[in-house]
C-alpha cells in the first residue's frame, strides 16, 4: 500500500469511527484525536508546496473536520462526554483553516464566517 492509499484509508476509517453515534465510553478522546490526526495528515499531504499539492483538497479536509466537530457538538444523540471532547478540540481545525486562508485573497472574510459559525453554536452541554 503506498502512502497516499494509506493516508486515505486511515482517514476514512477514523471518520467512520467518529461518525458512529454510540462510541464506547471512555474512548471519546481517542476517537476524536484519531479523526483529527488523520484529517490533518491528509490536508498536509495536499498542502501548499507538497508533491501532491491541491489547495481545494486541503480546504476540503480542514472544513470537513471543522464541520464534523460542530455537528457532533450540537447532536443530542451523542454522549455528553463526546460532545465536550469535540468542543475542546474545535480550535484545532479552526486554527488550520486560519493558516490556510491567510494565503488567499479575502481569506480573512472566509475565516471570519467560519468563526461566526462557532460563535452561533447553541448546544446545551449541561
Amino acid at each position: 500500500m503506498d502512502s497516499k492509499q494509506y493516508l486515505y484509508q486511515t482517514y476514512f476509517d477514523a471518520q467512520d469511527r467518529f461518525n458512529e453515534k454510540h462510541s464506547p465510553y471512555g474512548y471519546e478522546p481517542d476517537i476524536v484525536q484519531q479523526y483529527l490526526h488523520a484529517g490533518f495528515n491528509l490536508a498536509s499531504f495536499h498542502d501548499f508546496g507538497a508533491d501532491n499539492e491541491s489547495p481545494l483538497l486541503t480546504e476540503l479536509f480542514l472544513k470537513q473536520l471543522y464541520f464534523s466537530l460542530l455537528e457532533a457538538i450540537q447532536d443530542p444523540a451523542r454522549s455528553h462526554s463526546f460532545r465536550h471532547v469535540c468542543l475542546d478540540a474545535i480550535h484545532a481545525p479552526l486554527i488550520g483553516l486560519k493558516r490556510y486562508y491567510k494565503n488567499w485573497p479575502n481569506g480573512d472574510v472566509r475565516f471570519l464566517q467560519l468563526q461566526q459559525e462557532l460563535q452561533r453554536l447553541q448546544a446545551p452541554l449541561d
